[in-house]
C-alpha cells in the first residue's frame, strides 16, 4: 500500500523560499482549479470561480480562517486577484492571477517571474529596491482597483493616502513595495470602520414602550434566581433614566442586567438580615442600605422620606406583621417614583401647572392599592 494515496501537489522551492511555503501551496492549488475549471476573460485578466467547499477539500489541513488569511496574504503581495468578498467556506470564490492574459504555456514559463526569482538574486537585490515615500507617493490606479475588488470605495482610499504618507515619512522607513502596504493598511482600517458603521446602526435610544428581551429575563429570573415582580418594578426607573440622559446603545439589554443585579445585591441582603415577621412600629424607619438601592435607581432621597408617614400609618393600621419592613418599602418607593414621573410628563405635555398640592401629593391612588398589588415580598 502506498504512503501517498492522493495525487501531490508539486510546489517550486524557489518560490517557497521567495513568499513562503503556505502561500506557495495555495498558490499551486489555485493554479489546478484554474487548470481544470473554466476561466471568463474581464478586464484582461482571466477570472476563476471555485465554491469555497470544493477549495476547503482540496487543501483538508486547512481551515476556513487559513485560507482566508493565505489568500488575503498573496493580494496584499500582488500575486492574487480577488474578485467580491474574501473567501468563504459559505460563498464562491473569485479569483484571477496578476498578470496579463497570455497562453497557458507562457503562463507556466512565467510562473509568476516577477516575485519568484531566486532566493539569492532576490537577496542581492532587495537592498537596492527598497526605497522611502516620498511626499507625493500615489498608489497606481491598478491598488486602487484590487482596493475595490475589496469592497473599498475609491473616496474611503483616497482619504488614506495623506495620513498613511505622512506616518511613514515620519519613520523614514525603506520598503520594497509601498502599495503593498497601502493596501493592507487601507482594508484594516475599511474593515474597522465598517464595523463601527454597523454598530452604530445597531444603537437605539431607550424608549417608554421598551422591554427587556425574553432571553434577558430568562438570564435574570431563571438563571439568576431573581423574582420577576422585582424585574418587572425596576423597569420604569431604568427607562427614566436613560431615557434622561438620551443616551444611545446597542446593548440595553446587558445594561439591564447589570442594573438589576446590582440592586438585587443590595435587597437580598436586607431579606437576610431580617427573619421574623413583626408588626411596624410608630417611629419605624428604613436602613441606610434602602437609600443605597434607591440611589442605584437614581430615585430622589427626600422623595422616599416624603412617604414614610403614610407607609407607616397604613400598615400600623392593617397590623399585618412583615418579615422585612425596608423590602416592603423599598418596592413601595420604587412604584411611587415611576408613577410620579409618567405624571409628571403626562402633566407637562398637556401644559397643566403644578400647583401647591400636587407637590403633597406625589400619586394618584390610594396607598392601600400601591402597597397591597405586590405580596411577594411579604
Amino acid at each position: 500500500m502506498s504512503l501517498i494515496p492522493e495525487k501531490s501537489i508539486v510546489i517550486s522551492p524557489t518560490l517557497a523560499a521567495t513568499i513562503g511555503l503556505e502561500e506557495t501551496v495555495l498558490l499551486q492549488l489555485l493554479q489546478e482549479c484554474r487548470i481544470h475549471g473554466t476561466a471568463q476573460q474581464s478586464q484582461g485578466f482571466d477570472w476563476v470561480t471555485v465554491t469555497g467547499d470544493k477549495l476547503l477539500s482540496l487543501a483538508p489541513f486547512w481551515r476556513e480562517e487559513d485560507i482566508r488569511r493565505l489568500s488575503m496574504g498573496l493580494h496584499e503581495k500582488g500575486l492574487l486577484l480577488i474578485g467580491g468578498a474574501p473567501f468563504s467556506a459559505q460563498q464562491d470564490f473569485r479569483f484571477a492571477f496578476n498578470e496579463a492574459v497570455a497562453s497557458a504555456a507562457a503562463l507556466t514559463r512565467q510562473a509568476f517571474s516577477s516575485v519568484a526569482q531566486p532566493a539569492v538574486q532576490a537577496a542581492n537585490t532587495a537592498p537596492h529596491s527598497a526605497k522611502t515615500i516620498g511626499n507625493s507617493w500615489q498608489p497606481s490606479l491598478d491598488a486602487v482597483r484590487q482596493l475595490s475588488q475589496l469592497g473599498v470605495t475609491q473616496a474611503f482610499a483616497e482619504q488614506q493616502i495623506p495620513q498613511f504618507v505622512a506616518y511613514w515619512r515620519d519613520r523614514n522607513v525603506p520598503r520594497h513595495s509601498w502599495e503593498s502596504k497601502f493596501i493592507k493598511e487601507v482594508w484594516r482600517q475599511w474593515q474597522q470602520a465598517e464595523a463601527t458603521s454597523h454598530r452604530r446602526r445597531q444603537e437605539v435610544a431607550v424608549s417608554n414602550e421598551w422591554r427587556p428581551s425574553n432571553d434577558a429575563l430568562q438570564i435574570l429570573v431563571r438563571q439568576g434566581g431573581i423574582n420577576a415582580n422585582f424585574v418587572e418594578d425596576s423597569i420604569p426607573e431604568f427607562i427614566l433614566y436613560w431615557r434622561d440622559r438620551g443616551d444611545f446603545s446597542s446593548t440595553w439589554d446587558s445594561k439591564f442586567i447589570q442594573h438589576i443585579r446590582r440592586q438585587w445585591q443590595f435587597y437580598s441582603g436586607m431579606m437576610e438580615q431580617d427573619s421574623m415577621p413583626r408588626a411596624i412600629s410608630v417611629n419605624w424607619q428604613p436602613k441606610e442600605s434602602v437609600y443605597d438601592v434607591l440611589q442605584m435607581a437614581n430615585i430622589n432621597r427626600q422623595f422616599a422620606q416624603q412617604i414614610i408617614p403614610e407607609f407607616v400609618l397604613y400598615w400600623q393600621e392593617n397590623g399585618t406583621p412583615q418579615c422585612s419592613w425596608s423590602t416592603k418599602f423599598l418596592q413601595y418607593v420604587k412604584r411611587q417614583w415611576a408613577r410620579h414621573n409618567q405624571t409628571q410628563s403626562t402633566d407637562t405635555a398637556d401644559g397643566k401647572q403644578q400647583g401647591s398640592n400636587s407637590k403633597g401629593r406625589i400619586r394618584d391612588r390610594s396607598i392601600i392599592d400601591a402597597v397591597s398589588d405586590r405580596s411577594w415580598a411579604s
